[in-house]
């Protein structure tokens, strides 16, 4: 009899601290997504302060880069893209791991901002340029840019707008890509007259390419490379191929 009680306690004991220790679980497991949810907030408010400074109306293609510059100096452009969250101002900082957590406005911010390639000597004056973005599960900065992995959405949605201090462009889409970090749709910086590496990166684009659209590239053209992580293998990145057009 003794010994059957010392089991029954025994079974209390063990099952209290089983109930301790799955409380203890859900509390860290429950801070832990509240903390993820309070730091997409941030990064989301900070965003929404910075659309409103820049463009009060709403988007129309115009914004107020001399408000922009008194944030932030490093403001090169802004990034839109219609029924998605793409609607960013994009900077260049003197590296690329500044702008990995810190939001335009220069806090801390999950997100980071959209920034160009910190090595880019003429930013959207030159062959390509190209713009770095986090992958938010949320569909914040560049996480929309998964919907351009069907083709059929390429076709809806074909271009994005960039607006620069000089002007105003459609990136038309030209082609989307699924490349490890180290592909050599990251070289940049071509020479002006380098007409034949210019076409060697069109040719291997088109190659390597899930898939391209009806947009031509030449070398003549200026192209605005758009970048994310993937998460289909390791160190997977989804691009975005654009040609700039000014507008009409």
């Amino acid at each position: 009899m003794a010994g059957k009680k010392k089991q029954n306690k025994t079974r209390r004991i063990a099952g209290d601290v089983i109930m301790v220790c799955l409380a203890g679980i859900i509390a860290v497991s429950g801070w832990r997504v509240y903390k993820i949810l309070r730091d997409y907030k941030q990064t989301n408010d900070i965003y929404e302060k910075i659309a409103q400074l820049a463009q009060p109306e709403g988007w129309n293609g115009n914004i107020d880069f001399d408000a922009l510059r008194e944030v932030n100096s490093d403001i090169r452009a802004w990034l839109y893209y219609e029924s998605t969250n793409i609607n960013y101002p994009v900077v260049q900082g003197k590296d690329n791991d500044y702008y990995l957590t810190v939001g335009f406005d220069n806090t801390w911010a999950l997100g980071g901002s959209l920034f160009i390639d910190s090595i880019t000597k003429a930013p959207f004056e030159q062959f390509n340029t190209i713009i770095y973005g986090h992958h938010m599960k949320d569909g914040s900065m560049f996480g929309d840019i998964k919907k351009l992995k069907d083709p059929e959405y390429a076709k809806e949605h074909p271009q994005f707008e960039l607006v620069t201090p000089e002007g105003k462009y459609h990136l038309l889409i030209c082609a989307f890509l699924n490349q490890p970090s180290d592909s050599n749709v990251y070289n940049t910086n071509f020479d002006e007259e380098d007409t034949e590496g210019k076409q060697a990166y069109i040719d291997n684009v088109i190659e390597t390419a899930d898939y391209v659209t009806e947009e031509p590239m030449s070398v003549d053209d200026r192209l605005v490379i758009l970048s994310t992580c993937a998460y289909e293998y390791q160190n997977a990145r989804y691009v975005v191929v654009c040609r700039m057009t000014p507008w009409e």
